[in-house]
């Protein structure tokens, strides 16, 4: 019988580890490249894989959102993206290493940040 070959490339790793990543709470977005422009999850812009004899190590830089905790964010992205990859794929994900990169602040804590400022400004411009 003749062998034939599948072939996924990295492009699609990174897609798949970019929605694994967006499914876990705290997470934000990916940092990088186009996905920091127009904040697509989806995008595989700030994640990088290296593949070596059907295994496989990515990295994500990411944002997180403020008020998670850090280190159980990246640990549920690590777990989840892991599992998802190797799901999808059936390569063996050695490791996933999780940069975050930023913090991102709900909107109405920074709406209550700028007022908060433009109330201090007001009234040093009193004094």
């Amino acid at each position: 019988m003749k062998r034939t070959r599948v072939g996924i490339t990295q492009e699609v790793i990174a897609s798949i580890a970019g929605i694994a990543a967006s499914e876990v709470e705290g997470f934000e977005r990916l940092s990088g490249g186009l996905a920091a422009l127009f904040g697509d999850p989806h995008q595989d812009r700030g994640v990088e894989t290296q593949i070596e004899q059907n295994s496989l190590r990515i990295s994500m830089k990411v944002i997180a959102k403020y008020g998670y905790p850090i280190h159980e964010v990246a640990r549920q992205i690590q777990r989840r993206v892991k599992r998802e990859v190797e799901a999808m794929t059936g390569l063996r994900v050695r490791g996933v290493d999780v940069y975050v990169q930023d913090l991102r602040l709900p909107e109405k804590t920074a709406e209550g940040l700028k007022v908060a400022s433009q109330k201090s400004e007001d009234i040093q411009g009193l004094l």
